[in-house]
Order: C-alpha cells, then structure tokens, then sequence
C-alpha cells in the first residue's frame, strides 16, 4: 500500500465546490477526536462497514465496556453536512454511477484516479483539508472484492493512522503548558521526572514509603510513581505487581484492583522490559471506581524497581479520553537517579 501525502493538492476542486476561502479562514473541525466518520455507498458499508468497525472499534477496559474510536457512517448524499468533521474516512469501489465514485473523480485529478482503477494506489491520507485539524482518509479500490480485500490485509495499518494522528494532537494540546519548574524539581529530589500539563499537581510526596502522587481533579485522574532502591534481587514477577500497585491503588480513596477485572502483559516500553497492566479499580470507602493502568519496569542503571500507577474516578462521561491522557502522561517519565538524590540518601 502507498500513501500520498499530498491530497490536499488533488483534492482541490472538491474543496472549491464545498468551501470556499484560505486556511486560515477555515472553520474549526468538528466532532470528538474518537469519533470517525465512514462516507460510503451501501454496497460498499455492506462489504467492508464491519471489518472497519471491528479495525477501529477495538474495546476498552472501562466500566461501562468503552471502545477506542466510534464509528459512524455517512452516506454520500449527507457528505456535505459532515465536510468539516474532525476524522473522515471516504471509502469506495469505485461503482460507476454511486455518489462516493462521482464524488472521488470530482476530488482526484485524472492521473491519480487511474491509478485507483488499475489498482496501484489504494490510501491517500490528508490533514486540514476542509477544516483546521481535520485528518481525511480515502481508501478505494477498483470493485467491491478489491476494496474488501485491501481493508482485510491492511486494518492494523488503517488503524495505526488515526492513532498517530490522534496521539500527536493529543500531545500537542496536553503538552502546550507545562509546569517544568516542578518537573525540574522531581529531577533533582527523587531521580525522575515527567511532564505536567497545566491542572495537575503535586498533591503528596511520601519519602518513607518512595511515593509520589500527582493528581487533577473534575474529574479525577491520578498517577502515582514508586520505585524501589537497590532492587537489583528483587523478582519482577506478575504477583508482585499486582500487590504493588493495589499498594498503590490504596494511596487514593482506600482503592484496590479489582480481581479478575484486569490483565497483565510483558511489553517493550521505552527500553525496559515492562509488566503492564490495564483494568478497573474500585474502592469499596466512596463506592467509586474506573478504569486504571500500572507499569513496572527495572532500571538496570540505577538498579530501581518502577512501578507507576494510573487511575480515572469520571462518572457520567465517556471515560476512553482521560485513559489515554495518563497514557500520554506516563510515557514522558524518565528516570535519571543521580548520585546523592534524596530518595537514596
């Protein structure tokens, strides 16, 4: 598979028919950054409208059963309501006579049409095409079989698309205000750091116990960071996470994972072999709970055993978006442990 980065320039008749104007005129993209919506005809959602559901939809460990993204399709003769939508993905078979088809020749200049038909393109790939933020998909193949096939062999790679450009805009708005003086501090007193995007704080610092709880609030989201000196025997097995991090999970609102509700994976995070965990949390105090996530990994260089504890305490909302902002948060940790920090005095 191909992908043309530079749709933008084949897509400019269509963008003269809807819209009108430059960039920076452009209007916001709407729609939520999981939602995705589907332009296809109904032959073509009947052929692949399932296999992209199942590509994108993949579930979360949340109370409620969350998926990652929320697909929505659109039939052609709607596009136009949806043309500033945040995620679009336009699928087609290039049916001679549907809407999709007359839209994508109207769309690609001839050159790139071709090459559609005769099967050596299949993915184009766009950002801010009709809207400021927007990321626009097209994926065609000539004739349904084709189409079908070049979703089948192709989904982690669909997939893989909306979560860079998912993560990268998440990162971007999380990252655009931080609190480095505190990071600064984090460094110099206990080895470590990570990043503080604005609204989080520094809400307990146990020397005794090596715990540090980082939290915001409406809704809650915690992170709380251990680590263990001198670990250089101690076995970093699947028990001893489990009873670190409920440890941890104890730290807020007396909480605990719950058994049976989550699993445990070996995965290559950073450069350490890590343990990580994904699940629900609960706390039998406030009968409250979410969905959580830890990390433990040996740091080989300063002979610590990490672990690194997330939760989310949000009622009433969609719960998928603030696990993915720990996620983001947690991946900026690095340790340094410098001779003399505190935490091994």
């Amino acid at each position: 598979m191909k992908t043309n980065v530079l749709l933008a320039a084949a897509l400019a008749v269509v963008t003269a028919l809807w819209w009108s104007g430059c960039a920076e005129t452009s209007p916001v993209a709407l729609g939520q950054y999981w939602e995705v919506f589907v332009v296809a005809d109904d032959q073509d959602w009947e052929a692949v409208g399932e296999l992209i559901q199942e590509t994108l939809e993949k579930p979360l460990a949340t109370p409620l059963a969350e998926k990652e993204y929320v697909v929505q399709r659109v039939k052609p003769e709607e596009f136009e309501q949806h043309l500033t939508m945040r995620n679009l993905l336009i699928v087609s078979s290039l049916t001679p006579g549907t809407e999709t088809e007359r839209l994508l020749r109207r769309a690609l200049d001839d050159d790139t049409y071709d090459k559609i038909a005769a099967g050596e393109e299949y993915l184009f790939v766009a950002r801010d095409q009709w809207a400021r933020g927007q990321f626009l998909v097209i994926l065609a193949a000539p004739g349904a079989e084709a189409l079908t096939k070049s979703v089948a062999f192709y989904p982690d790679y669909l997939y893989a698309l909306f979560e860079r450009n998912r993560n990268q805009k998440l990162r971007e708005l999380l990252f655009a205000r931080t609190y480095g003086r505190i990071e600064r501090r984090l460094k110099e007193d206990y080895g470590w750091t990570i990043k503080l995007p604005f609204g989080y704080k520094v809400v307990r610092q146990d020397s005794a116990n090596r715990v540090v709880h980082i939290s915001k609030l409406n809704p809650d989201r915690n992170i709380l960071v251990h680590w263990v000196e001198a670990a250089e025997q101690v076995p970093l097995s699947r028990d001893w996470m489990v009873e670190k991090v409920n440890w941890l999970a104890s730290f807020y609102e007396s909480g605990y994972v719950k058994e049976g509700e989550f699993f445990i994976s070996t995965r290559r995070w950073h450069n350490y072999d890590a343990l990580v965990m994904f699940g629900l949390w609960q706390s039998d105090t406030r009968q409250i709970g979410g969905p959580m996530q830890a990390y433990a990994f040996r740091d080989r260089q300063s002979g610590r055993l990490y672990v690194i504890f997330g939760n989310v305490f949000a009622p009433d909302r969609r719960k998928e978006p603030y696990v993915r902002e720990l996620e983001t948060i947690i991946d900026t940790f690095k340790s340094f442990a410098p001779a003399g920090a505190k935490a091994t005095s």
